[in-house]
């Protein structure tokens, strides 16, 4: 039986994180298992997680081994981990939580810090950055979550990088852009938000304008230096949970991916 991780550790974060990963069980229809490694007193995590009846299973040192042979369990289907405070220049989330990131083909959720409402998700903000291969990625990630009452809002951001040349009518044109990408690749969004600007700016402003409960995000598990940057900078100033779905960087081959342009079938 498919069941969701949760991974707590001894810091306050571990209410959130466990609660969160409750509502992302209701979503699968899966089981939450809370883990721990155990690195002195388990008092935190035991009492988190018999405030949820939750299952603790605790793993045993090192900390990354232990944690990625859980994650990569067949069971395993979603694993949930807090992010922290960190300086602009860091990545929100610990250095062993980003190595699970970095090498799990399971759909991670990070949970913001200062996060203990685990509110239920009902309505989920999926941003798309335009190219097919991480659309596909996307469409096949999310086709177990949307189920009876889940609402998936598409959103499209338009940086100067990114907005085709050569439009007659902007306005009209990128509308029309937006709404070919997400029939073909997203159908299932009940609507489509279109704007330009800076991404991290434009989905934070959507998550407060929907009300969203989730964010969704591919991405190609690059963190080498420059790479990655709308992730964590999305990470770091998310106020809702945020789904990562891994998109391996073999499947992507950089320059040569085909972007949507108007127009095209």
């Amino acid at each position: 039986m498919p069941i969701v991780l949760a991974a707590l550790d001894a810091s306050p974060t571990a209410t959130g994180v466990l609660r969160t990963a409750v509502a992302v069980g209701e979503l699968l229809d899966a089981p939450v298992t809370a883990i721990h490694v155990r690195e002195g007193s388990i008092d935190v995590p035991a009492a988190v997680a018999a405030e949820q009846r939750v299952p603790l299973r605790i793993l045993e040192l090192p900390v990354e081994a232990a944690l990625l042979a859980a994650i990569s369990d067949p069971n395993a289907c979603a694993g949930v981990f807090g992010a922290r405070l960190a300086p602009a220049a860091a990545p929100p989330i610990g250095h062993i939580a980003l190595r699970v990131l970095e090498r799990t083909t399971k759909p991670i959720v990070v949970v913001p810090p200062g996060s203990t409402t685990g509110r239920r998700l009902r309505r989920l903000l999926v941003p798309l950055e335009g190219t097919e291969a991480s659309a596909r990625a996307v469409t096949k990630s999310l086709t177990p979550l949307l189920r009876a009452g889940v609402e998936l809002v598409a959103l499209h951001v338009f940086t100067p990088a990114t907005v085709p040349r050569g439009l007659d009518r902007p306005a009209r044109d990128l509308s029309c852009l937006g709404d070919e990408f997400v029939a073909r690749f997203l159908p299932e969004a009940a609507r489509i938000g279109l704007r330009t600007g800076p991404v991290v700016a434009r989905v934070a402003e959507a998550v407060a304008e929907i009300d969203a409960d989730l964010i969704v995000l591919s991405w190609g598990q690059d963190t080498s230096p420059g790479r990655a940057r709308v992730i964590w900078d999305v990470l770091g100033s998310a106020t809702v949970p945020v789904l990562l779905l891994p998109v391996r960087p073999a499947a992507v081959e950089i320059g040569t991916e085909r972007r949507v342009s108007p127009g095209r079938s």
